[in-house]
């Protein structure tokens, strides 16, 4: 009886250790450590605070498309692309949600820029905002570009056209339906 309680104890513990290791997430494997904020930054090509637009599916990782707002390194453009690797070693991002805004810790010279989550691109609460902005400053406002402004251009100097000149191509257009009219009526009559 002893011995087949052991049994059923082993062959119990062996199920969950399977179930444990099979079931366990992909980002489970990520392997890297996050080190301290400092040198996350020093190792960042560019560090800004963006707004997720949209998320694409490539491959195992990640294309997303963001409204950057505010830089603190770099010079990435107010409409950016980030790409993070997926599969079971990559440590990516995820499917992060539209419409949360990150600050992006990324490298690369420029869009797409690379991020992973080992390199620090974390939610955008206040207290991550603060932790950057004491080592990087206030960072600097990305501004949509402008509107397009109008400019008037004039044409010609003369004045517009008589009425005569205005109506002629409608007049020539009103003979020639007319002219195919009386045909149609006499091919119609025979």
């Amino acid at each position: 009886m002893l011995r087949a309680v052991r049994l059923a104890a082993a062959l119990l513990l062996a199920c969950l250790g399977l179930v444990a290791t099979t079931s366990a997430p992909a980002s489970a494997a990520c392997t890297c450590r996050q080190g301290q904020l400092e040198q996350q930054v020093s190792r960042a090509d560019v560090v800004f605070l963006g707004t997720v637009d949209r998320v694409q599916q490539q491959g195992d990782g990640h294309a997303y498309e963001i409204t950057a707002s505010r830089t603190y390194q770099g010079t990435p453009e107010r409409t950016t692309e980030v790409v993070s690797a997926g599969g079971r070693n990559a440590c990516g991002l995820g499917a992060l949600d539209v419409g949360d805004s990150f600050v992006f810790l990324a490298t690369g010279t420029a869009a797409p820029y690379e991020a992973d989550s080992c390199g620090g691109t974390s939610v955008a609460n206040p207290a991550t905002v603060e932790r950057v902005e004491a080592l990087l400053g206030e960072g600097t406002s990305i501004e949509p570009p402008p509107p397009p402004t109008a400019e008037l251009t004039r044409v010609e100097d003369s004045p517009p056209a008589g009425f005569a000149r205005t109506a002629a191509p409608g007049a020539a257009a009103a003979i020639i339906g007319l002219l195919g009219l009386v045909v149609v009526r006499r091919l119609a009559r025979r």
